[in-house]
């Protein structure tokens, strides 16, 4: 390969191609703390397709810009956990889908590295989320399905039902009206079902 070499750092050593005095083409970068980035350089920058391996034993592979996450792109945990989606300078941003331990997943809109916009986040016990998101939150409009049968569809604030909403559990008993910080609040109409 024209311009391939192998330089060491005070810190590192990197394996691939260079032109002039400068890290550019495909090359390996082997860091003494167990960090290492194989992929694509210009003008001694990370940048293009690439995989970077961390000494926690977390990886990243995809794309970077200027040394960073950028575009598609998709991070491993070294417990497990992935996210699979866009990023934008090291950030989560863009649409992308997270799975973590035990079955727990969001697929949606992130923002800076929030589940932020509209997304369904499921939870291990069946719990079911869909609806708008803000810092992690819930919060807009939404509908939460619970595992044990429960449905609430309305406004959320914060992460807890707030504003005009219904609550209707398995039994078939709703309430239809006003909610604040996660509690039945204001107006409202109750009703009775014929369940167990």
């Amino acid at each position: 390969m024209p311009g391939f070499v192998q330089r060491r750092y005070p810190d590192a050593v990197y394996v691939g191609q260079v032109t002039n005095g400068k890290r550019h083409g495909l090359g390996a970068m082997l860091y003494s703390n167990g960090r290492q980035y194989e992929g694509e350089w210009v003008t001694d920058i990370r940048c293009g397709h690439g995989f970077e391996s961390y000494p926690n034993k977390n990886s990243y592979q995809g794309h970077f810009l200027n040394g960073k996450a950028h575009g598609k792109g998709v991070y491993t945990w070294a417990n497990n956990e992935v996210y699979d989606g866009e990023w934008d300078t090291g950030l989560k941003h863009g649409y992308g889908i997270w799975k973590g331990l035990n079955g727990d997943s969001y697929i949606g809109e992130w923002r800076r590295s929030k589940a932020e916009g509209y997304g369904v986040h499921t939870w291990k016990n069946g719990d079911r989320y869909e609806g708008e998101w803000k810092a992690c939150l819930k919060h807009g409009q939404g509908t939460d399905i619970f595992g044990n049968g429960d449905v609430y569809t309305g406004e959320y604030k914060d992460g807890k039902p707030h504003g005009r909403g219904q609550y209707t559990w398995k039994n078939g008993s709703s309430y239809v009206g006003e909610f604040a910080g996660g509690l039945k609040h204001g107006k409202g109409k109750w009703k009775s079902g014929k369940g167990p």
